[in-house]
């Protein structure tokens, strides 16, 4: 039993270390080397696309949540009103924190919008509404929620990986905006069994949030 909670807990820990090891160092790394020339959001493209393959290849191996097969129209619809919902929930949590001034007030949210918004329009849509919500998608809710979910339910399963994807984002502004999304999407994920709902999801508010800003 000990050695059984021993492997859960690694099978949750590895997969954020090969993340903060590829992705985070590797943003760094391509700064320093190339963030003057191309951007430092190209650097993040970068990063990203690289860490999507070992991210994948962990998915693929871990235990799953396993989607029911679509039969009638209804699936459908009530899909797409999980998307519609997670959707207003990142433009309703923006608008809060938006306008509650603690934006003002958090250095490290500055840093992390000067370097979301050093890039083309092209870059800002390949990195902010793909490749990272693809990444992030992978890591928090396939791999961790999912198996969080099959081993200790619903509510250690949100909960931890929402607060591991507020932490991913190194600042309190984004902290409370990716933990409450976090939340919904993990909720979904659990309802839908479809990663590709979050995903979709995901790609949206980020598009959304970029059309508009």
């Amino acid at each position: 039993m000990k050695q059984i909670r021993i492997n859960r807990i690694i099978q949750i820990i590895y997969p954020l270390l090969v993340y903060f090891i590829v992705y985070q160092f590797g943003v760094a790394f391509l700064i320093e080397l190339i963030g003057d020339k191309y951007g430092k959001l190209t650097c993040l493209l970068i990063a990203g696309i690289v860490c999507i393959f070992p991210m994948w290849i962990i998915y693929k191996s871990v235990p799953k949540l396993v989607p029911e097969p679509i039969n009638d129209k209804k699936q459908i619809i009530n899909y797409a009103l999980w998307c519609l919902g997670i959707v207003a929930l990142g433009i309703i949590m923006n608008i809060i924190l938006t306008q509650s001034g603690i934006v003002e007030y958090s250095s490290g949210f500055a840093k992390a919008e000067d370097t979301l918004s050093n890039g083309i329009f092209i870059i800002k849509l390949l990195c902010n509404c793909l490749v990272i919500p693809v990444l992030e998608e992978l890591l928090l809710r396939g791999i961790i929620t999912g198996q969080l979910y099959l081993w200790h339910g619903s509510i250690s399963a949100v909960f931890i990986s929402s607060f591991c994807f507020g932490i991913l984002h190194n600042n309190i502004v984004q902290f409370i905006y990716a933990f409450v999304i976090g939340i919904g999407l993990g909720i979904m994920y659990i309802k839908c069994k479809r990663l590709s709902l979050c995903i979709l999801s995901h790609c949206l508010i980020n598009l959304i949030v970029i059309i508009f800003s």
